[in-house]
């Protein structure tokens, strides 16, 4: 018998497990815990199961092999990736009714397939602050379903700022012309839930003082080496536990 892509395989008799070549009906169990079932034809009892890519063979003690399309059981990937040139003005960390403002190009949405799986959110952001990159920042935003949309923050923070990351700046961190920043985390979610999720980052600076943030540019995008262009991506994944 061949190795199997997924997790486990029994077989099923009246309810009850048993061994391979007592039955005629096999379950797969893959790991998002989805499940498969083929059986043998009228009389016949499964004597083997192989596969080669995604073709199950349900080999049978009377008649010719049977075969079936494997339901790999993948668990869900979604991302979002954009190289736009956007400019981001004034995401207070005090805007209402969230903080910030929301980087729309990397807006994405993923399903669980278990109530019980995390949610695996990996994010790159490249730009750069008019001013005072050290004072900006970074969170995530999470709808569930036709929910109200909220912000995944730490918990008591107090008066603090309560944010997802911050960004890296360079040697030239006080130089907001042509010397962008990067902000990267990757963050666990537990969401509980099997509806639809929509996940958007958010931008908050904490000082109104009249700053934007270039996504995917420098300040200057002059068209010159010393002036860079980048993309920007989102990830999400679903894990078992």
């Amino acid at each position: 018998m061949s190795d199997f892509p997924f997790d486990t395989f029994r077989g099923i008799q009246n309810g009850d497990d048993a061994t391979l070549d007592d039955v005629n009906v096999q379950q797969i169990t893959f790991p998002d815990g989805s499940t498969q079932t083929e059986a043998a034809g009228s009389g016949s009892v499964v004597t083997d199961l192989e596969y080669a890519g995604t073709t199950l063979t349900l080999k049978q003690s009377g008649g010719i092999d049977k075969t079936a399309t494997i339901n790999t059981g993948g668990l869900p990937f979604a991302f979002a990736q954009t190289d736009a040139r956007t400019e981001y003005v004034d995401p207070y960390y005090d805007n209402t009714p969230l903080a910030g403002s929301q980087i729309t190009e990397l807006s994405q949405t993923i399903t669980p397939t278990s109530s019980s799986q995390k949610v695996v959110i990996h994010l790159h952001l490249f730009g750069e602050w008019t001013t005072a990159p050290y004072q900006g920042a970074v969170l995530f935003e999470r709808k569930i379903g036709s929910g109200t949309a909220t912000l995944i923050q730490p918990q008591n923070a107090g008066s603090r700022m309560a944010i997802a990351t911050g960004f890296a700046t360079s040697g030239a961190g006080g130089e907001s012309h042509t010397t962008p920043e990067m902000s990267n985390v990757v963050y666990v979610d537990s969401p509980n839930t099997t509806d639809t999720i929509t996940y958007v980052p958010r931008l908050v600076c904490r000082i109104n003082n009249s700053r934007s943030f270039y996504l995917n540019r420098s300040v200057d995008d002059t068209n010159a080496e010393y002036s860079e262009r980048a993309f920007s991506t989102m990830t999400l994944e679903c894990k078992n536990v």
